[in-house]
């Protein structure tokens, strides 16, 4: 099963541009996990990678604000993501699909009312996956 965390670093107030917090995405025995990092791009490399990964292509995406790329790709049982020295793995990709939504959906709740949030290009393109139900495989 697939989990994605999240948390809002909420000690500065939020900033709708660039709002920043911790992200973990946990498979049933291991997991991947960022602190201090920009929660919009993350959403934003999870949806693309994902999108790409739909199509059975392997991807590297790199999220602008960090040195190191997610890596998507096929997988013995199914599929692998990894980050730096973090991997999981999932069998399905419309469980991962599932967990993205939820997560990111999640997101928008707590960002997406701050004024100023619409001025974010990525909360838009977040939004646009979470509300299409065409990107659930």
């Amino acid at each position: 099963m697939i989990r994605i965390y999240w948390q809002l670093d909420e000690e500065d107030g939020i900033e709708p541009l660039d709002p920043i917090g911790d992200i973990s995405i946990a498979g049933d025995r291991t997991k991947i996990q960022e602190k201090s990092t920009y929660l919009d791009s993350w959403f934003d490399g999870l949806i693309t990678g994902i999108e790409t990964l739909q199509k059975g292509q392997k991807v590297a995406v790199e999220i602008v604000e960090e040195p190191e790329l997610i890596i998507f790709e096929p997988a013995s049982n199914g599929w692998r993501l990894s980050y730096r020295e973090g991997w999981i793995e999932f069998s399905s990709i419309s469980e991962f699909v599932r967990a993205l939504k939820q997560a990111a959906a999640e997101f928008l709740l707590e960002v997406e009312p701050i004024p100023g949030s619409e001025e974010n290009a990525l909360l838009k393109n977040i939004h646009t996956f979470v509300h299409n139900l065409a990107s659930v495989v």
